[in-house]
């Protein structure tokens, strides 16, 4: 069956299943099902499982997702020994996450999920079905949003295109191809408006119906707690606020007071997670090999002398070490000090294949600490300095420093630092700069990039471009 769908990943497809990219005709279905099969609960759900597994890619939530984020702004900076990202560290012109591919994949499996789902007899099963497909849809689009374009409240020189808004699947029958073929970029005002309305209709539909999902799937809890992330980017802060009281209020998911590695190595604060078999472990591609190296022998001053198995392309800036209190916090648990061709390094134990094989491990995606913080932020931007303190304080108590005693508008500068802190390497860092109007800082003394440079915002590719010639790209590409 010949389809093309809204979207012109067409381009993309037609590369992976004929033998040339000249037609945008000749595009199989992605998941290659039999309509009949599609056509049920269980074939829906076997499209959505096929999600999670495009999500698992290294060049998405495997590695890209999480890594390349820190390593545009100040947490990480390349290893003695790197050989990749190079240009992405120096945010080179065009050096940016790139995600459109995998994004739009994915968004097109939901697209016809939710087609099916809307065609089959109401149950609790389908229901909680379009829930998650429906999160799962917000989530992807929430990631392109803040990749290719500014947030509703830090548009540059009015410049307000974000990405192409396609809701729906569509199969090719004959005739003109028009602009469902080939869509324009939405604008940040409608691509924010139409996230809130995936996580708002889906989150009635997963509400008592998720027993099971979560957290190795979207539950309930996941939608609100990406709700309390997707206001904070539009600085919706009585929303995020509601959003995340929800999450700490009705979930049985606290923030973990024990050894801090447990926290990704048992998932103890996880929300929703990617789960990785032993088939699927990445190995040298892993987050395990790109924050380090497998354990190998120490030298006298207790460094490991890195032969082990992995790339360590990455390693943790000197100024963010110096952030932590290593004596009391419990996160400095989670790095370990190592010498790379004679250079004192450190790297990240928080994705170190805690499942066996090298390169396997769950991938967090969403943790009750980020919920938290997400909080604390929008109660402290609310000027409502004690709820911000009391929630930051719970935080710092669990993580060992005790509580502080900032007040007023200083509140928000130490919740911003525990921010930093708890979710370095987690994919995080870029965007809270970007999303609250902030130059993006550097390590090293390198000078920080102002937010209204245009290299804040990733080019849309040469490939996508050519695709679609009605696509606009970002000033300054």
């Amino acid at each position: 069956m010949n389809r093309i769908y809204k979207y012109l990943p067409a381009l993309i497809l037609s590369c992976l299943f004929t033998t040339g990219c000249d037609s945008l005709l000749d595009t199989k279905s992605k998941h290659l099902l039999p309509v009949e099969l599609v056509k049920t609960e269980s074939g829906c759900e076997a499209m959505l499982l096929g999600v999670y597994d495009l999500m698992q890619k290294v060049t998405y939530y495997g590695r890209d997702v999480l890594a390349i984020p820190e390593v545009l702004a100040d947490n990480t900076k390349l290893s003695p020994v790197a050989t990749r990202y190079k240009d992405i560290a120096d945010n080179k012109v065009g050096a940016h996450l790139d995600i459109w591919t995998e994004s739009y994949e994915m968004i097109t499996l939901l697209n016809e999920v939710l087609m099916y789902l809307e065609q089959l007899p109401e149950t609790t099963k389908s229901k909680a079905l379009q829930g998650e497909a429906l999160t799962l849809r917000a989530l992807c689009y929430t990631n392109l949003a803040i990749t290719y374009g500014r947030e509703p409240n830090h548009l540059v020189n009015d410049f307000n295109l974000s990405v192409p808004m396609i809701k729906d699947a569509f199969f090719y029958s004959g005739g003109t191809l028009g602009e469902e073929t080939y869509p324009k970029r939405a604008t940040v005002k409608d691509i924010w408006e139409f996230i809130e309305e995936d996580l708002t209709s889906g989150f009635p539909l997963l509400e008592g119906n998720d027993s099971g999902l979560a957290p190795k799937r979207i539950g309930a809890l996941a939608n609100k707690a990406l709700q309390s992330r997707v206001y904070l980017f539009q600085e919706k802060w009585n929303d995020s606020k509601d959003a995340a009281t929800y999450v700490i209020d009705n979930g049985n998911i606290t923030i973990y007071d024990g050894n801090y590695t447990k926290v990704f190595s048992e998932n103890r604060e996880s929300i929703f997670y990617l789960y990785y078999t032993a088939a699927e472990a990445l190995g040298s591609a892993s987050l395990h090999s790109t924050y380090g190296m497998t354990d190998s022998n120490t030298d006298e001053d207790g460094y490991d002398i890195a032969k082990g198995s992995g790339d360590g392309t990455f390693t943790i800036a000197e100024e963010l070490i110096a952030l932590y209190d290593q004596d009391n916090d419990t996160r400095f648990a989670a790095f370990k000090k190592a010498k790379m061709n004679g250079t004192k390094v450190w790297w990240s134990r928080k994705f170190n294949s805690w499942q066996g094989e090298f390169g396997q491990d769950n991938v967090p995606v969403i943790r009750i600490s980020e919920v938290l913080l997400n909080r604390a932020e929008a109660f402290a931007e609310l000027k409502q300095f004690d709820a911000a303190r009391a929630d930051v304080n719970l935080l710092r108590v669990k993580r060992g420093i005790g509580e502080t005693d900032a007040s007023d508008n200083t509140l928000l500068t130490e919740v911003l630092l525990q921010r930093r802190l708890e979710l370095a390497f987690e994919g995080f860092r870029f965007f809270d700069l970007k999303r609250r109007g902030q130059a993006i800082s550097k390590p090293d003394g390198k000078a920080a990039i102002p937010y209204t440079d245009f290299r804040v915002v990733s080019k849309i590719s040469d490939v996508q471009m050519d695709a679609n010639k009605n696509l606009v790209n970002n000033p300054g590409y």
